[in-house]
């Protein structure tokens, strides 16, 4: 229930105490002798607060209604709900978070006149927070009792539970070991033997000695014998499994404490630490005007930073279909959101955002994006006269690349601004070598269900989309290096939004394949993706052959021929394949070597397509249809005078 203020009668004051952290921390602002003041030209409030409002303390968080998650911060909505009297009024929000963006605080709503809305910040009252911590410790104190006590009971328990499994062992090994024997005659042996039990007490001198020599035979026709075993039996069965049962009870009790002593630590630490290196606690007080006792509805806005999102990716490819079937991998798209702002967001509508977020009702100044030829480094060297220039202005001559000799700065300033300079050409040289990132930063993504995001700096995945996005597949194989041919996809991006940088899965038939990392992709843009060796798509490689002859009349030269088989065969039932093998042919660098290709022709054909690619390597394009076993002969020859020889190389 809420009452006015007894202050005075044309202002009623009501404050809202919201916990929105535990490392908040309550002291309010020195604000003595503040009255309202009418008539006074030097005053331009609206309403100025008496020393100490009326307050009401809430122990749960204000509704958060939806939140705006930047790469560098996060957008908070909550609703307050008050009935509130005629007159003017005060609503004041208690700890907001630590990490709250000042100028961001803003309230819109319904029902009442919002006349003035401040963003407060007032020294902690550091005997109420000691307090606080006292009283958990104290709590922690009850609770270590408790768990000491149970686990008094579980080492009773425990003891119990062994005496009673050392009878039932003696019995196990054997009648001449048996408490139960028949023979007393040794009974004076074991009188101080004891064996005590809750609600079985036996005697060494009411038992049978347990070294009776007697015959097993005769024992286990001793009734009286066979009777005491019965009774043992039973009351050692029902006996442990209840005892069992209890102790595992006990254990599970003993456990839950020990949890609840170790969140309460962590609270005390996160208690003590927030009071150590933050002294101010965080409000925001909203003055509003009611023509009549109604009830209000107030959304308030504001950032926080601590929390940011990133794009993750699951491709999931199948080659399950056939001829007919239209080639799609599914893309399901993830936001990794992780938030540290001291409060959770619970049951909340989540966006994602690419935008910049702006602050203020003004939109952001847009500056002018120039282009310019990319000079070199060694272009921009100036002789050894210009580094000695004057370090008073940051200018191009003095703060080119190169210009600066780090021996001859003395000024502090002008170190700052030559480092504060070379950071703007780096975020200058990023912006233009990647012009095409400007137009997909500013995205929004609606989650389409209420999550649920804690403060605890762990990353949370949500769904984002899960679309099907149309593709190629192919193979490629590379026989000289290994024998595997290997699928990979041409995929559109088919979707309404684009593909933002980010982590991404391969899964080829639901097996896990590889991790690899997406560019950037717009709508309508193409990207590759490798699938992993492809088994149904066999590959090897023959023995080559090569052959030396001497060619020529006037001079002499040697001619190489080599010859290479590669066998290709498709074991897919169902599906054609396209494949391109990579060969390496030995490109010259001597104009007297000559290599000429004999096969197969540089030529597009109704098979595919044969070409040399910028390495100079040959690629060859063949479709494959089911079940089909093609070989393919790469051929060519090496020509050099015969007073010389041939080296091969590597080049990367």
């Amino acid at each position: 229930m809420i009452e006015p203020s007894s202050c005075s009668s044309s202002q009623r004051t009501f404050v809202f105490e919201v916990t929105f952290s535990e490392l908040s921390f309550r002291r309010r602002e020195n604000t003595k002798n503040s009255t309202r003041r009418s008539g006074d030209p030097d005053s331009d409030d609206l309403l100025l607060l008496n020393d100490e409002p009326h307050t009401l303390h809430f122990a749960s968080d204000l509704p958060t209604k939806n939140v705006i998650v930047y790469c560098d911060r996060a957008e908070v909505r909550r609703l307050v709900v008050a009935d509130l009297p005629k007159g003017t009024n005060e609503i004041l929000i208690q700890n907001v978070s630590a990490v709250v963006e000042r100028q961001s605080v803003r309230v819109d709503g319904r029902g009442a006149l919002i006349q003035e809305v401040q963003y407060q910040e007032m020294p902690i009252d550091t005997q109420q927070e000691t307090e606080k911590v006292q009283n958990l410790e104290r709590n922690k104190f009850e609770l270590e009792n408790e768990k000491l006590a149970i686990e008094d009971e579980i080492s009773s328990l425990r003891k119990r539970t062994e005496v009673l499994d050392g009878v039932a062992a003696q019995i196990a090994s054997g009648p001449c070991a048996s408490p139960f024997s028949s023979n007393k005659s040794d009974s004076g042996t074991c009188v101080s033997r004891r064996h005590t039990v809750t609600g079985l007490q036996t005697s060494c001198s009411d038992l049978p000695s347990l070294h009776s020599t007697v015959p097993q035979a005769n024992l286990l026709n001793n009734e009286d014998t066979l009777a005491n075993l019965a009774k043992f039996l039973n009351y050692y069965g029902e006996t442990v499994s209840g005892m069992k049962g209890e102790l595992r009870a006990k254990q599970r009790e003993a456990d839950s404490l020990t949890e609840r002593i170790d969140a309460l630590e962590r609270q005390i630490d996160q208690l003590r630490c927030g009071y150590e290196y933050d002294s101010v606690k965080r409000n925001i007080s909203i003055i509003v005007e009611m023509e009549t006792a109604a009830s209000v509805e107030l959304f308030v806005t504001y950032q926080v930073y601590c929390a940011s999102w990133k794009p993750a990716y699951d491709i999931r490819a199948s080659t399950a279909g056939d001829e007919q079937t239209a080639n799609s991998v599914q893309l399901c798209y993830y936001g990794l959101v992780e938030q540290n702002t001291g409060d959770d967001w619970r049951d909340t509508e989540l966006v994602l955002s690419t935008a910049s977020p702006s602050l203020g009702g003004a939109p952001p100044p847009l500056a002018t994006l120039a282009a310019s030829l990319h000079k070199p480094k060694h272009q921009r060297q100036r002789h050894g006269s210009a580094r000695r220039k004057p370090m008073s202005a940051a200018s191009e001559e003095d703060m080119g690349f190169g210009s600066f000799d780090y021996n001859e700065i003395v000024d502090a300033a002008a170190l700052h601004r030559y480092n504060t300079c070379q950071m703007s050409r780096s975020s200058e040289e990023n912006s233009i070598s990647n012009p095409s990132f400007e137009n997909l930063i500013s995205t929004c993504f609606s989650i389409p269900r209420a999550v649920t995001i804690h403060s605890n700096g762990i990353e949370h995945k949500v769904l984002v989309a899960m679309v099907d996005l149309s593709c190629a597949f192919f193979h490629e194989c590379v026989p000289s290096r290994c024998s595997s041919a290997f699928l990979s996809a041409t995929v559109t991006n088919t979707a309404t939004f684009p593909l933002l940088p980010g982590p991404a899965a391969i899964y080829l038939n639901n097996s896990f394949i590889a991790k690899t990392h997406l560019r950037a992709i717009a709508p309508g843009e193409e990207f590759r993706c490798s699938l992993g060796a492809d088994p149904a798509v066999k590959v090897e490689q023959k023995s080559p052959t090569t052959c030396h002859e001497q060619v020529g009349f006037m001079s002499k030269s040697t001619l190489v021929t080599h010859e290479q088989v590669i066998s290709l065969r498709n074991a897919k039932v169902a599906q054609s394949v396209q494949i391109t093998v990579r060969e390496q042919i030995p490109k010259s660098v001597d104009e007297k070597i000559k290599i000429a290709i004999i096969s197969p022709e540089i030529k597009r054909g109704q098979q595919g397509e044969v070409r040399l690619n910028r390495e100079g390597n040959l690629e060859w394009t063949t479709i494959l249809a089911p079940g089909q076993h093609r070989d393919l002969i790469v051929k060519y020859t090496i020509e050099y005078p015969s007073s010389e020889s041939v080296t091969f190389k590597l080049i990367a």
